[in-house]
């Protein structure tokens, strides 16, 4: 959605994950992490979401509209990146491969927030 916001070229190159093509080792060249997404620009590497966006936002001078709004911006971004999206594939894991109760509620304990600071 990002490149397609701020106009810039590209082009998808699918990878079916379902096959195993993310393990392959021209895919590894661009993400050693085997996963998906990732980027190519001009010879440089960039993979994980939060890292591609970051890297596009400084390249295009694009960065969640004025200044005094990417505190909050940045605080979901990272949100996104560190707490939800581990969580959630760890518990497509558990739901279809270890269903015990147990486990949804180790997941549970680690969702919850513990610290609030203020400035």
């Amino acid at each position: 959605m990002f490149l397609e916001e701020t106009g810039l070229p590209y082009e998808l190159v699918a990878v079916d994950t379902l096959k195993g093509e993310q393990h392959t080792p021209e895919y590894r060249a661009i993400n050693p992490n085997g996963k998906t997404p990732a980027l190519e620009d001009d010879g440089k590497r960039v993979f994980d979401s939060t890292a591609i966006l970051m890297y596009l936002s400084e390249k295009t001078g694009k960065l969640a509209g004025q200044p005094e709004d990417r505190s909050e911006m940045l605080s979901w971004l990272m949100f996104v990146a560190s707490g939800l999206g581990p969580f959630s594939g760890q518990s497509v894991h558990f739901r279809h491969k270890a269903p015990e109760k147990s486990h949804m509620q180790l997941i549970a304990t680690f969702v919850r927030p513990s610290v609030i600071m203020k400035c």
